[in-house]
């Protein structure tokens, strides 16, 4: 069994802050995780006050027996709420953000 955790990173000059981290699903196999993650990963829409931001995903392997309480994505929705993009910066950055909201299969 495996679990895709997912980090969204945000850059404001030099810096490179993980602003959060969360497991996301469960997977029988690595494969069928790093399928998953495969459309999750990269830039997201960037906050006013940052200069880039993007969302990493790390499969990593848990017991048979071990569940994955759904946990809440990455709050995107509250840091752009608080300081709103200036627009798409980077391409499928928005379908990216979206895709985020639906419930693992």
């Amino acid at each position: 069994m495996f679990t895709m955790i997912l980090m969204v990173y945000l850059q404001q000059n030099l810096d490179v802050t993980l602003q959060q981290a969360a497991p996301h699903g469960r997977y029988q196999s690595r494969g069928a995780c790093e399928q998953a993650a495969v459309r999750l990963r990269g830039p997201v829409p960037i906050p006013k006050t940052y200069s880039a931001a993007w969302q990493d995903a790390l499969c990593v392997p848990i017991k048979p027996n071990v569940q994955v309480n759904p946990a809440p994505l990455p709050d995107l929705a509250r840091v752009l709420r608080e300081q709103p993009g200036s627009g798409c910066q980077a391409e499928g950055a928005w379908r990216r953000l979206a895709e985020t909201c639906v419930a693992p299969r």
